[in-house]
């Protein structure tokens, strides 16, 4: 198995022998009649080619590409040069010359297109960037992961009768160039269905997948369609649900529809047209960006050690040290003092004026090569770290059981792990939080957020602001009631929740059967997500 670095760098995860049995089963019966053309990016360990009958293959012309000449190797020894044409290049390049050139297109391209994050693609990779987009007529900005590039490639790549089928990163459903993907593609194929898991595919990593078979001829109904399966070993569908993609504002909502009833959708359509959200509050800047926390963020006793205590301001560097609550306090930050890392080096000024610890300290950042890193290096003096205004709340991107909002009362400094949040004339610090914690705002953070391996949330700031919220400016007791009910429920979200949900019903904005029913559906979307994560849900 490769390590997380190499899948990280190479995107290397093979497909499990199950999933590609399943998937070459489920495409036998769409196939068009006659000799096919067939492709296979990235072969691999060529799990796909395995599992095609005999029969079949003889009328198969074959072609199998991988980046990688050993494995084209093994493949060549094992299937013997006959068998198919085998290529070792970029796919990027293959694709490229292969529309350049009008070759015949291809009736079946299957496989399991490499995982690989824009920030980790080779710079011969990210050169071919340009090229690709012009060919391919696609934004270049929106091919942030080799995935894209394979599947914008491959819609490109079919005969008109031909059928794609890859497995790919659940990112397709949750993140913005992943949907922009999918409507691209829905606008290119008559048919799509997507394949979602109630187990994970890939058990070794932190990545949840979900397979895509488009069709250019329709072999049922024409659309979009996502189908719940048990595992991807077993692509039997009883629940497929046909998505509508509309606007940014709906579609996150449109492709989670699959995991609720139609008329639930319609009535959480409708409430949320009707809601505020929370950019009619607040508007969200993301904390500090130091480029080398390890660096810049200090103990307090490092710091006095150094003699640096007087260039330092309080931080709080990640939400796992916030504490439960959902205010943060200076009584809450001195209790960090003694933990951890929670003081930020602030250095200005031309060396001749710096004082000499921070100068020694500076040179010992640079023998450890910190002024190299890309965001330091790109900095008028790569030890100041830009520093952004205290803000009065918070809200941190990433979360496990449930987003927080948290009011920042010891006045300290956040890392970009979280986003300050600046408040309008219309709402206090105290009221966007109390407001927060409803399963309305809390349902829509599910649904408009996307997830990871672990189950780990994450909402962007564009997501956070456009949460849907009911406003209400606490009273003095209403807000110690709040606090008691936070504390009470030991961190169990429902408890938070019903709360919430109880001044909701008494402002009479939502009825009892509501609020029941944007419950249910939270416990629902909410339990997709933690499937994988170990934790409970």
């Amino acid at each position: 198995m490769a390590s997380r670095e190499e899948i990280r760098s190479t995107g290397a995860v093979y497909t499990p022998d199950g999933v590609a049995s399943a998937i070459i089963e489920l495409l036998k019966p769409m196939l068009p009649s006659g000799p096919l053309r067939t492709l296979e990016p990235s072969v691999g360990d060529g799990a796909f080619l395995s599992h095609m009958p005999p029969a079949a293959l003889r009328g198969f012309s074959y072609t199998l590409v991988d980046i990688d000449q050993s494995v084209i190797d093994r493949l060549e020894e094992r299937l013997g040069k006959s068998a198919a044409s085998f290529v070792t290049t970029d796919f990027v390049q293959f694709a490229i010359e292969h529309k350049i050139k009008s070759r015949r297109a291809f009736d079946l391209i299957v496989g399991n297109p490499p995982f690989i994050r824009k920030h980790n693609f080779s710079e011969e990779f990210k050169d071919q960037l340009a090229d690709f987009a012009e060919c391919f007529d696609y934004p270049a900005k929106d091919l942030k992961n080799a995935w894209a590039f394979f599947l914008v490639a491959s819609i490109r790549l079919l005969s008109d009768k031909g059928l794609v089928a890859f497995v790919l990163p659940y990112e397709l459903m949750t993140v913005n160039y992943g949907q922009a993907l999918l409507k691209y593609a829905a606008g290119k194929l008559a048919r799509i269905d997507v394949f979602i898991s109630d187990e994970k595919a890939f058990k070794n990593i932190d990545q949840d997948a979900v397979i895509f078979v488009g069709q250019k001829t329709a072999s049922g109904d024409a659309g979009l369609f996502v189908n719940r399966v048990p595992s991807f070993t077993c692509l039997k569908s009883d629940s497929s649900s046909k998505i509508a993609l509309g606007g940014d504002s709906d579609r996150a909502l449109e492709l989670s529809a699959f995991l609720l009833d139609p008329p639930t959708v319609a009535a959480l359509r409708e409430m949320r047209a009707k809601a505020s959200v929370i950019s009619d509050y607040a508007n969200s800047a993301p904390g500090v960006v130091s480029a080398a926390n390890e660096y810049f963020i200090l103990t307090d006793a490092d710091a006095a050690s150094r003699g640096l205590a007087k260039h330092m301001v309080p931080i709080l560097k990640k939400g796992s040290l916030a504490g439960p609550s959902p205010v943060f306090t200076s009584a809450d930050f001195k209790r960090l003092e003694k933990n951890g890392p929670c003081r930020l080096l602030v250095a200005r000024g031309k060396r001749k004026s710096l004082d000499k610890d921070l100068l020694a300290y500076i040179r010992a950042g640079e023998r450890k090569e910190i002024h190299k890193r890309y965001k330091c290096r790109n900095r008028r003096r790569w030890y100041e770290v830009p520093l952004v205004p205290v803000e009065q709340g918070f809200f941190f991107k990433r979360s496990h059981s449930f987003p927080r909002i948290i009011l920042n009362q010891a006045g300290v400094h956040l890392t970009d792990t979280a986003y300050g949040l600046r408040l309008k004339q219309s709402c206090t610090m105290r009221g966007l939080c109390f407001s927060f914690y409803t399963s309305l705002t809390i349902l829509f953070a599910e649904i408009g957020g996307r997830f990871y391996g672990g189950g780990v949330l994450e909402l962007s700031p564009k997501e956070f602001r456009r949460l849907p919220i009911v406003y209400h400016e606490p009273s003095n007791e209403e807000w110690r009631a709040f606090l008691n009910a936070y504390a009470a429920a030991g961190g169990r979200v429902e408890r938070i929740l019903n709360f919430g949900d109880s001044w909701l019903k008494k402002e009479k904005a939502f009825t009892t059967d509501q609020l029941k029913m944007m419950r249910k559906a939270w416990v629902a979307v909410r339990a997709h997500r933690m499937r994988h994560g170990g934790r409970s849900s």
